[in-house]
């Protein structure tokens, strides 16, 4: 019995020793996650704003350009008594008597005062009865000696100058010298030709220059005809174009029976010219010129 006893006891310890020893369940871990002890500081400094303010641009805006001033006028007036003889006032003053005639010429001629300056383009008797003028003018005559003159000044506000022509087609041989007299007035200019007698050449055009008025014998005979007087205006091209030196009815019969009317210079322009019939007097302003070639067949009287 006590054999048996003592192999049951065994067994059991076998068996207890074979036995597999259990894994022990994982234990938590028992510490709890700290949070974090510190809390974000937020950057200690203040952005600071750019030091330079924005600089505008220095260019300050430039006011629309004042209103252009206007163009100054100028005038000059022209009184016709007959024949090559004109009064001529400016706007700065100036009175001038031009080509004054003979009082034998047929047309009523009485004493002119007041006048400033008094031109002759040759010396004739229908061109330079300078004593037409009362008191003491300044007188500018075109030839000296039977040479041209040198004249060049400025009176009242008004260059003279003149430029040598001839009172013929041939060189002088028939008739002499003429000069032509040239009246700048502030830029309005004008020129009275005298007894032109021949076409210009490009040198005499060139020293006349450009011309707003012009002053052209057309009767022919002693001067240009209507067909050279055309030519002329051509290579002049003034915007107004006064005949003179012409027949009327007021002309001494001795003289107007070889010169011809305005009629052959009228045809010979043709449709390039408008022609008007105008007063004894008329007034031509610088802001007002025609922008067409214009004739203006002045009255005598």
């Amino acid at each position: 019995m006590k054999k048996l006893f003592a192999l049951t006891i065994l067994a059991l310890v076998l068996v207890a020793c074979a036995a597999p020893t259990p894994t022990p369940t994982p234990v938590p871990p028992t510490a709890t996650r700290v949070p974090p002890t510190a809390t974000p500081v937020p950057p200690t400094a203040t952005p600071v704003p750019p030091t330079a303010t924005p600089v505008p641009p220095t260019a300050t805006r430039v006011p629309p350009t004042a209103t252009a001033t206007p163009p100054k006028e100028v005038t000059v007036t022209l009184t016709f008594l007959g024949h090559p003889t004109f009064i001529l006032k400016t706007s700065t003053g100036l009175t001038a008597l031009l080509d004054p005639m003979a009082t034998t010429m047929g047309y009523t001629l009485t004493p002119i005062s007041g006048v400033d300056l008094v031109t002759v383009s040759h010396e004739h008797a229908d061109h330079n009865n300078v004593s037409l003028a009362t008191g003491t003018p300044t007188i500018l005559r075109g030839l000296a000696a039977g040479d041209w003159a040198k004249i060049d000044q400025t009176i009242k506000g008004v260059r003279v100058y003149t430029v040598p022509t001839y009172h013929d087609d041939s060189q002088g041989s028939a008739r002499g010298k003429n000069a032509v007299f040239v009246f700048d007035v502030e830029g309005l200019r004008l020129a009275h030709l005298g007894d032109l007698g021949h076409k210009l050449n490009d040198d005499q055009v060139k020293q006349i220059g450009k011309v707003d008025v012009v002053m052209i014998p057309v009767g022919g005979f002693f001067t240009l005809d209507g067909k050279g007087a055309a030519e002329v205006v051509g290579q002049l091209k003034p915007k107004i174009v006064i005949p003179m030196h012409y027949a009327t009815p007021a002309l001494n019969p001795a003289t107007a029976q070889r010169l011809t009317d305005t009629a052959p210079f009228i045809s010979a322009l043709g449709a390039s010219a408008k022609v008007t019939q105008a007063p004894q007097t008329i007034t031509v302003s610088s802001l007002q010129l025609p922008t067409e070639l214009t004739v203006m067949v002045m009255s005598y009287k």
